[in-house]
């Protein structure tokens, strides 16, 4: 199995002259990535071992992980706003198109707001969601393009390839 590296998005919005549109988070650093597991022992769960391709009808698991890695002011709870997991947390794309939204949407495209404190803790503190993946048999075998759409605000959206057999 070839390696690769996971996708990642990061973002760092301190301030600075200009302008700032005050409703957005600043002093922060947070990096987003997604990557794609096999199934555990049951399938219910993601298991262990990384995967960079899956046949049609495979069970395939993404890991979107959150990171806040600094802030200015690691005294005051940085937030970030998150979808809920069943809200659309995947886009599958060929191309620059969207094929496919993960899960199918099962509830309003509502958003939460999830703190992270970095006082006296280790950076970076972390939070770790899973889209669970059945893959479409009406996929054509072809390699795809994974964007991870869980972070809202600030919105960073990492993609990974993934090849359909």
């Amino acid at each position: 199995m070839p390696s690769r590296r996971p996708a990642a998005a990061l973002v760092a919005v301190l301030l600075g002259s200009g302008c700032i549109n005050t409703n957005e988070p600043i002093g922060f650093v947070f990096q987003y990535q997604v990557r794609t597991f096999n199934c555990g022992t049951p399938c219910s769960a993601p298991g262990d071992s990384e995967i960079t391709s899956g046949a049609r009808g495979d069970t395939v698991w993404l890991q979107h992980t959150i990171d806040l890695i600094a802030a200015l002011d690691s005294f005051t709870p940085q937030t970030a706003t998150v979808r809920p997991d069943c809200a659309e947390n995947v886009a599958v794309l060929s191309g620059t198109t969207t094929i496919r939204s993960l899960p199918t949407p099962s509830c309003a495209d509502s958003t939460y707001r999830k703190s992270f404190q970095l006082a006296g803790i280790d950076y970076p503190q972390t939070m770790v969601v899973y889209t669970q993946w059945i893959v479409d048999s009406s996929l054509l075998p072809a390699r795809y393009a994974l964007r991870g759409r869980v972070l809202v605000r600030p919105r960073l959206e990492p993609t990974t390839g993934f090849d359909v057999r």
